[in-house]
């Protein structure tokens, strides 16, 4: 079997920066990673093409659940390495340079857990948009056979987010213009990235809602069991109707793509039943409880022209850097008593 190249492409939706080889800027002078005493003024990170699509328009990186205690940051001699060992067979991924002076957190230069090379770890912290000077996004195959059509979500104001949606007929359901939408919502959801996109979203104010929450790298396993996570593979929901058991309600976050930059604490109901149609025109039944009860809840309120802010413990409402870092990692109960002391939960 022949190897497959390697394609190298610059990604311009973030940054409008010169592009050159991350090596030009190693000193002459490679001083030795076990004596080193100060930081250098840059360091480098290497996220999933996923993850770096998901920061785009964002004040902040996203980052992987590995990332949850600290973030693990590299310098320029590092690079190689990390990349040989954890992205070697990783389809894309993108290398991004951060100007270190301006790393939100405690910059710790220790030796990985369990290993025996030290790196830098950020405390406490977040790198913000603005620290990123350079980015590089590495292909293993053609840039073309990784591009997918991808729609516009619209934002908080545009009318078509307060409109209720229309039911759609079996033929409509059929149709190729609705199978095409179908395509197309489900790359964006991907792209973005999102576990749900309602029709609305994208301006086609119709009782359609696309779904997929099978890609959990970026929660640890202890997230996933705080929040009755598990996979759900991609599925299509069509005029549904939705019935709650509201004898258990769950308090957590939620953040959407047409509110971007905010998170809220959401009550919602623990377990639901979905009556609906499927792409086929089909009917089919779901019996949803944890976090995929929430995703349809949420979802199904689009249709119904309700935003996650709508039913939101509005002093909870913040923006994402300041859940990152005033209360990630807290327990929702704790966040309650100090936002709502009134709250009695």
């Amino acid at each position: 079997m022949r190897e497959q190249p390697i394609y190298f492409f610059m990604l311009l939706s973030l940054f409008i920066t010169p592009f050159s080889s991350f090596s030009n800027e190693t000193s002459a002078k490679k001083e030795s990673m076990e004596s080193q005493t100060e930081s250098p003024a840059y360091l480098y990170k290497i996220l999933s093409h996923r993850h770096w699509q998901a920061t785009e328009n964002r004040k902040t990186v996203v980052l992987p659940a590995e990332d949850n205690d600290f973030i693990h940051l590299s310098t320029e001699e590092q690079l190689n390495k990390i990349i040989a060992k954890f992205w070697s067979d990783v389809p894309q991924f993108v290398v991004i340079k951060i100007r270190t002076s301006e790393l939100e957190g405690e910059l710790k230069y220790e030796v990985n857990p369990g290993g025996s090379t030290k790196y830098y770890h950020l405390y406490q912290g977040f790198i913000p948009l603005s620290a990123i000077v350079e980015s590089k996004v590495i292909y293993h195959q053609p840039l073309d056979a990784c591009q997918m059509n991808h729609l516009n979500v619209v934002e908080l104001g545009d009318p078509v987010l307060r409109q209720p949606a229309r039911e759609l007929s079996k033929n409509e359901i059929l149709s190729p213009e609705i199978q095409q939408l179908i395509h197309e919502m489900k790359a964006t959801m991907r792209a973005a990235p999102g576990v749900g996109l309602a029709a609305p979203q994208v301006g086609h104010p119709i009782r359609l809602v696309v779904i997929e929450d099978d890609d959990h790298t970026h929660l640890t396993a202890e997230q996933l069991l705080e929040r009755d996570r598990h996979k759900v593979p991609f599925h299509v929901v069509i005029n549904p109707q939705i019935y709650l058991d509201t004898a258990e309600m769950v308090d957590f976050f939620e953040g959407c793509l047409s509110v971007p930059e905010f998170v809220g604490i959401v009550p919602r109901a623990k377990s639901v039943r979905v009556e609906c149609l499927n792409e086929r025109a089909e009917p089919m039944v779901i019996e949803a409880k944890g976090w995929y009860a929430r995703i349809l809840q949420h979802e199904i309120d689009h249709l119904n022209a309700t935003l996650y802010i709508d039913r939101a413990i509005l002093p909870t409402l913040m923006t994402e850097e300041n859940y990152v870092k005033r209360w990630k990692g807290k327990a929702i109960q704790e966040i309650l008593e100090n936002l709502v002391p009134s709250l009695s939960r």
